[in-house]
């Protein structure tokens, strides 16, 4: 099995939820950014713990997409709260970026 790099992955994760934020958010464009790449870093760890285990076979993918969907509810967005956006479209902007954070792994591995 090749070597499995998480750096360029979690490159291609910050480009990715920065893009889904960005389009999803039309008033806070760059605090929608700021937050998706703070929830990003956030993840890391246990991202990159998971992503290895995925990839050597450790982890099964619906284990993987439970755990990370699992972290959708201790995400903080924090920047969009104190800009007053609605709850219920903070929630939809964390759903988006949680399933882009599992396709993009996904398709990586």
């Amino acid at each position: 099995m090749a070597t499995f790099d998480f750096q360029t992955l979690f490159d291609q994760l910050k480009k990715e939820v920065s893009n889904v934020a960005i389009t999803s958010v039309q008033k806070y464009k760059e605090e929608a950014k700021t937050d998706a790449q703070n929830l990003l870093e956030n993840l890391k760890q246990n991202l990159q713990t998971w992503t290895v285990q995925l990839a050597s076979g450790e982890m099964t993918k619906d284990d993987f997409e439970f755990l990370v969907m699992g972290q959708k509810e201790l995400i903080e967005m924090n920047i969009l709260k104190q800009k007053g956006m609605a709850l219920i479209d903070l929630d939809k902007l964390k759903t988006k970026l949680i399933n882009q954070i599992i396709k993009t792994a996904l398709t990586a591995i």
